[in-house]
């Protein structure tokens, strides 16, 4: 294809400097440089240089076509690979031999001619059952850079879907009004931030930081709260109110829209942070319900800056996290009746915790109470060691302090695994008069929700209850927790959680109780 010596390479001499006396060593090359005597050059066949080949695969999205104007007329050909100085293209025309002259050739790439001239042919070969003709340019070599950047650009896609807007991953027809809250709450995010900056800086550092209680710090949490949060909040709500995405494809278009406009400010809040980068390994782990719990001198104020504090309030005081406080107070007023009850008998009242966590609703039972008229066994079940652990150091010391012996905890650390598969797990415990799950029915689906039902109703005493948590679709808080969280939880009807309730304890008088948010009721089972 290429006519051997057409292109000489000439080599140029060094010159030595001449010797003034003074040192020619060169200064040590620039970090990532390499000296010239170090660079590698040509071995085997490319000693002797040629213009490397760039078979027609190589050029991706671009239109190729080789025009060949012989006597017979002008035949449109197949390329097959191209360099500076010649090209290979497939042939199915009349007899052309090595040492015949093409009076016109045109290679072209996207209908612009890059090469029009004469040609000789250096090779005809068989590949694959097609004639190939190499041909080399007569005329002018070829400006082969320009090819490989027409191929460049029209290759490009950057880290995304290319330059087309269409493509773009935010993109969903219709929901006008999402689209447009998301606007708003982006741009009360945005002078928010602005505001609680300035004002930040206006304050002492302990006013906005410090962990007393201040009377200026509580008119700032005030403030942020009236001011900025409640309004933000209300934002965030007419969102959650916007009916639900009808395909995958519409829902993650619509996260894609809401994590370019919102992310980089929902990020701030500690506790939302958690949440996304689940550093134990699952989304509501023991800190995070701490931090929704709102325990410390000024609970969920916490974060870097004000207007992280400020975030964080938006998060925490959102219908969800609220819900998650009225549940535990729901358990604890239950867990206090069933502790006033009168009970004849020696058999000390048991009470069961499913994935306990903190285990904050017996924390305050056993700080509020005044007294606790029989013996009290409680076992706290978690696959997570760290939040027993947690529970213990802080019940540990309350036990000892207000209830010695009356009171007996058990930190029983086994996995849901094996809660799932064994129904005798607790029987060494005895029968117990309230058995509770706040939370991990959220993540079951029904054939497993009923299982573990069934397993738990067995455990029950005569007129014991079982309380099984479970959130609902009207949770405003939905959308965040999906789109900023990748938390998704399995959402239940009360007629579905009536209905796995029931397949799991037909014999069980079965009711449903509400939090006062009606966002995480809990279906009650009585063992008649």
């Amino acid at each position: 294809m290429i006519l051997k010596n057409r292109l000489a390479v000439t080599e140029t001499q060094s010159i030595a400097p001449e010797d003034t006396g003074a040192s020619t060593v060169p200064p040590p090359p620039a970090s990532g440089t390499r000296s010239y005597q170090d660079l590698d050059g040509g071995f085997g066949k490319e000693v002797n240089f040629r213009p490397p080949r760039y078979p027609s695969a190589e050029l991706g999205p671009i239109g190729t076509l080789v025009s060949v104007e012989t006597e017979q007329g002008i035949h449109l050909c197949q390329l097959h690979d191209v360099s500076q100085n010649g090209v290979a293209f497939e042939w199915a025309g009349g007899p052309l031999e090595v040492g015949d002259t093409i009076r016109t050739l045109t290679v072209s790439f996207d209908r612009h001619d890059a090469y029009k001239g004469a040609a000789l042919v250096g090779s005809v070969r068989e590949v694959a059952g097609k004639k190939l003709v190499g041909a080399s340019f007569l005329d002018m070599l070829m400006n082969i850079d320009d090819v490989l950047q027409l191929r460049d650009v029209k290759l490009w896609s950057g880290a995304g879907p290319g330059l087309a807007l269409k493509n773009r991953p935010w993109r969903v027809p219709g929901h006008e009004r999402f689209k447009s809250l998301i606007g708003d709450l982006r741009l009360l995010f945005q002078d928010a931030e602005q505001q609680l900056g300035e004002l930040e800086a206006s304050l002492p550092w302990h006013v906005v930081h410090g962990d007393q209680d201040l009377p200026a710090r509580n008119a700032l949490i005030g403030r942020v709260r009236t001011e900025i949060v409640d309004e933000m909040l209300s934002v965030f709500l007419a969102i959650g109110a916007l009916r639900d995405p009808s395909s995958p494809a519409e829902h993650q278009a619509m996260k894609e829209f809401s994590l370019r406009n919102l992310h980089e400010f929902f990020i701030r809040s500690p506790w939302l942070r958690r949440a996304k980068e689940k550093p134990l390994g699952y989304p509501g782990d023991y800190e995070l319900m701490n931090g929704i719990y709102g325990n410390g001198v000024y609970g969920n104020f916490s974060g870097s800056t004000l207007f992280a504090k400020a975030m964080n309030l938006l998060v925490t005081d959102a219908p969800s996290a609220v819900s998650v406080v009225e549940r535990k107070n729901l358990i604890r007023q239950r867990l206090s009746v069933l502790l006033d009850e009168c009970r004849p008998g020696a058999r000390p009242i048991r009470i069961l915790s499913l994935a306990a966590g903190p285990a904050q609703e017996i924390y305050e039972l056993l700080e509020e109470r005044e007294s606790i008229p029989h013996p009290l066994e409680i076992v706290l079940f978690d696959q997570d060691k760290r939040a027993l652990a947690f529970a213990y150091g802080r019940l540990k010391q309350l036990v000892v302090e207000r209830w010695g012996k009356q009171v007996r905890i058990v930190y029983l650390h086994d996995t849901i695994k094996r809660l799932l598969r064994d129904r005798h797990l607790f029987a060494s415990f005895g029968e117990f008069d309230t058995i509770f799950s706040c939370g991990l029915f959220d993540y079951l689906p029904e054939p497993t929700a009923v299982t573990l039902t069934s397993s738990l109703f067995s455990s029950l005493a005569p007129e014991g209850r079982l309380y099984i948590g479970n959130q609902t679709p009207l949770n405003p808080s939905r959308w965040a927790m999906e789109f900023h969280c990748d938390w998704y939880l399995i959402y239940r009807q009360h007629a579905e959680m009536l209905a796995f309730a029931t397949a799991g304890a037909p014999a069980a008088d079965i009711s449903i109780e509400e939090e006062p948010t009606g966002i995480n009721p809990f279906v009650t089972l009585i063992r008649s």
